[in-house]
């Protein structure tokens, strides 16, 4: 079974360069601002003698903690922590200039509010000198870093098989091969693999295939379309709002994850859908979403003044956009947007999603568009009802019907309101499978919780800074 075997490249340790990366960052931070204040020592300006600390090492002790957690927030929010795709190096400009400028704000306010006098020369220096210290070592990141490789086997061989092995494929940064599948029993194999590469046997074959260092992991693909799953969509459309679903676990289910159990004498049951916390919790996200979505849009009205005109300016129609989307229990209301499209951009091809580079989109709604802005009148959705802050993204009814028929168990995720963001926008992209977006619909349903909501809105800052997609 030599032949089997895909080689491994040397790689360095993950855990290494995960704890290396934020510690040199923060080296960065203060090796920049001391070296800023030093050049402003031996080289002063008339006007900032006065203000430069007779005590640096008081100042430092001061001013320290501000910059390193500045470095720090900035540097995530522009998702230079995330697994480390390599970035063309415009992109990874932009994302640093935005840090370095967010971090030269967040000092400016930490210094007024402190009430000291410092001179600001000092402050573009380190920011300049923080910049390119920065650029350098991000560089040789991504120049020698490479994730320690595993070996994948996948067991199954259907749609959803190949979607993970595509996915393996397309991003090789996250340090996984894909070495070969086995077909499910009762499964053909396909005529062409594709990227699920060579058939290694049958499922009894995967514990020799372990042994023999084919493969270090296993993903298991099984089919969606399985009769749990039809029973999950049939029950979905006329499930009483207190029905509760519970699962006898074989010692397979047994063992996956954190689950929610309950116990009928000494047989353990598992809560496959339950409705008794969503209940309960409805009130609370409600007014959690009616107070943010104020704040937000006093927050926001700014920008979004700005953005209307840029729309105004750029093409004749409407400002807003008015669009038929699906809700809570399939029940349809209108959504509000700032157009960023031609006034007759679907008049020939009726409902269809927009494309990268998509012709249609007006001039500045590129921008818009990857800046979100176009997205804030959904705030007036928020407090109307029709929408909450975080939930599965409300689809067209189109759409929504052919997914019905399509996707095994998409009605399940009618049982909660829709979202501006959601767990599916913040971990997948924009052009993600509607199956794959169901999947992170269904665990955002399953373990929704006031700190996910807050997770998530979080994490959609880092979205909207980093442009991702769109």
């Amino acid at each position: 079974m030599s032949d089997l075997h895909v080689e491994r490249e040397p790689r360095s340790s993950p855990r290494l360069w995960r704890a290396l990366r934020p510690a040199a960052d923060l080296a960065i931070a203060a090796a920049a601002l001391y070296l800023a204040f030093e050049i402003r020592i031996y080289w002063p300006l008339p006007w900032t003698g006065g203000l430069l600390p007779a005590d640096r090492l008081t100042f430092f002790a001061g001013a320290w903690p501000a910059v390193l957690a500045g470095q720090a927030l900035t540097l995530y929010l522009v998702g230079l922590y995330d697994p480390p795709a390599p970035l063309p190096r415009l992109d990874l400009v932009r994302r640093l200039l935005l840090a370095t400028t967010a971090q030269l704000g967040l000092l400016l306010g930490f210094l007024f509010f402190a009430e000291r006098s410092f001179p600001r020369s000092v402050l573009l220096l380190y920011v300049l000198g923080d910049l390119v210290a920065l650029f350098g070592w991000r560089l040789l990141v991504q120049q020698f870093y490479r994730a320690s490789t595993r070996r994948v086997l996948v067991v199954g061989s259907g749609p959803e098989a190949r979607e993970i092995a595509e996915s393996i494929a397309e991003r090789r940064w996250h340090g996984l091969v894909v070495a070969g599948y086995v077909p499910i029993p009762g499964e053909a194999a396909p005529a062409e693999a594709g990227p699920l590469g060579p058939c290694l046997g049958g499922v009894e074959d995967v514990p020799r295939l372990l042994a023999e260092n084919v493969a270090d992991d296993v993903i298991l693909a099984p089919p969606a379309d399985n009769w749990q799953t039809e029973f999950l969509s049939r029950l979905s459309s006329g499930r009483q709002q207190r029905t509760n679903v519970l699962l006898l676990p074989g010692p397979f289910e047994s063992l996956v994850g954190a689950m929610r159990y309950r116990w009928v004498h000494d047989v353990p049951l598992i809560e496959v859908v339950r409705d008794s916390e969503w209940r309960l919790s409805r009130p609370l996200k409600r007014l959690i979403d009616l107070a943010m979505a104020l704040l937000l849009g006093v927050l926001t009205l700014p920008a979004l003044l700005g953005a209307a005109a840029v729309v105004r300016m750029s093409s004749p129609g409407g400002v807003l956009f008015r669009q038929q989307r699906v809700g809570r229990g399939q029940r349809p209301f209108t959504l509000f947007k700032l157009r960023t499209m031609r006034a007759d951009a679907e008049a020939e091809t009726g409902e269809v999603l927009a494309a990268l580079d998509d012709p249609r989109v007006i001039p500045g709604g590129g921008f818009l568009r990857r800046a979100r802005l176009d997205e804030l009148p959904q705030l007036w959705n928020v407090l109307n009802g029709t929408m909450s802050l975080v939930g599965p993204r409300p689809e067209r009814p189109g759409f929504v019907q052919r997914y019905l028929r399509e996707v095994p168990g998409y009605g399940e995720r009618f049982f909660v309101p829709p979202g501006l963001t959601g767990l599916a926008q913040v971990n997948g992209d924009y052009h993600s499978s509607p199956r794959n977006k169901l999947r992170y619909d269904l665990a955002y349903i399953a373990n929704w919780s006031l700190w996910l909501d807050l997770s998530i809105l979080f994490r959609t800052v880092k979205i909207v800074l980093t442009s991702r997609g769109v």
